[in-house]
C-alpha cells in the first residue's frame, strides 16, 4: 500500500472558535426525542488526498459508505501531498491538522492516507474494506456513552440543534461540532500521481468548526450559518466528540437543500 507520511503539522490549540454570538442556547427546555439512541449515525472519516496514488479505491468505498443507511461518511482532504504535482482543491491544513491529533489519539506510529476512522476511534486502511465493514459494526456495539443527537433545517439560513441531557458526560468533557459538506465532486487530475484520471469524491468536507462546549446538560440550539462562515455545501452535519477528540458520542444530519427531518446522506 502506497503511503504518504504526514509533515510536521501540529494544532494550533488556541485556535478553538465558539460562535457564541450566532446562536441561542435554551437549557433545560422539553425536547422532542429524536431518534432512538441505537438508531444514530455511525461516523466514517477518510482522510484522502486527490494526488495520492492509493486513494482512490478508498474513496470509491467511502461513496458506497454514504449511500448505507446509519452511517455518516464524510471525506476529509489532506493537503500534504499538495506538493508532489497536483493541488487538491478540497485540501484544507484544518483536515491535515485533524488527522494529526488522532495520531495521539489512537497511539499510531504515522499518519497515512487513505485513513478511515470510525467513531473517533477505530481505525483502519481506506483500502481493507472488511476491516473498516469490521469497524463499524464493532461501534454500533459500543453502546455506552452515546448521545441522541438532532440537526432540522428551520430556515435557508438557520439549524436547529437539540441534544438530549444525558448522565453520560461531566461539565467540560465534550464538543459540538458543525460539519458542512457537498455531496460529489468529479475533478480531472492533470498533474501529480494520478495525472490522467478522472477522480470522484463523495461528501466532500468544505467546513469543519466547534460551535459549542456540551457538558451533559440538555440543549435546544439556533444556529446561524452565515455567522460561521466558509463555503455553501448542501448538507449540514452536528456530532458531539469527547474532548482531546476522543469518542464521537452522537451525530445527525440534514439536507440544507429543503426543510426535512435529520437525514442520511447519499453518495
Amino acid at each position: 500500500m502506497s503511503q504518504m507520511l504526514i509533515r510536521s503539522v501540529w494544532p494550533r490549540r488556541g485556535v478553538c472558535l465558539r460562535v457564541v454570538a450566532a446562536l441561542t442556547l435554551v437549557l433545560g427546555l422539553g425536547l422532542a426525542t429524536p431518534a432512538d439512541a441505537d438508531q444514530r449515525l455511525t461516523v466514517v472519516e477518510l482522510y484522502t488526498s486527490q494526488g495520492c496514488p492509493a486513494c482512490p479505491s478508498a474513496d470509491a468505498l467511502l461513496a458506497d459508505l454514504a449511500d448505507q443507511p446509519g452511517i455518516l461518511a464524510l471525506s476529509f482532504h489532506v493537503d500534504y501531498w499538495d506538493y508532489i504535482g497536483w493541488t487538491d482543491p478540497f485540501a484544507n491544513e484544518v483536515y491535515s491538522q485533524r488527522q494529526q491529533r488522532y495520531l495521539e489519539q489512537l497511539k499510531l506510529p504515522y499518519v497515512y492516507t487513505p485513513q478511515m476512522v470510525v467513531d473517533g476511534q477505530l481505525h483502519a486502511s481506506g483500502n481493507r474494506q472488511p476491516q473498516v465493514e469490521a469497524n463499524i459494526e464493532r461501534a454500533r456495539d459500543l453502546k455506552q456513552g452515546r448521545v441522541t443527537v438532532a440537526v432540522t433545517r428551520i430556515s435557508d439560513d438557520q439549524v436547529r440543534i437539540q441534544i438530549p441531557g444525558s448522565d453520560a458526560l461531566y461539565r467540560g468533557e465534550a464538543d459540538i461540532m458543525l460539519v458542512r459538506f457537498d455531496e460529489k465532486h468529479v475533478t480531472d487530475v492533470t498533474r501529480g500521481e494520478n495525472k490522467g484520471k478522472t477522480l470522484t469524491n463523495h461528501n466532500v468536507v468544505r467546513l469543519l468548526r466547534p460551535v459549542a462546549d456540551w457538558n451533559g446538560e440538555a440543549v435546544d440550539m439556533v444556529m446561524r450559518l452565515q455567522d460561521i462562515g466558509g463555503a455553501d455545501p448542501a448538507y449540514c452535519a452536528i456530532f458531539v466528540q469527547e474532548r482531546g477528540q476522543g469518542r464521537i458520542l452522537g451525530a445527525s444530519v440534514v439536507d440544507m437543500r429543503s426543510i426535512s427531518t435529520p437525514i442520511p446522506p447519499r453518495g
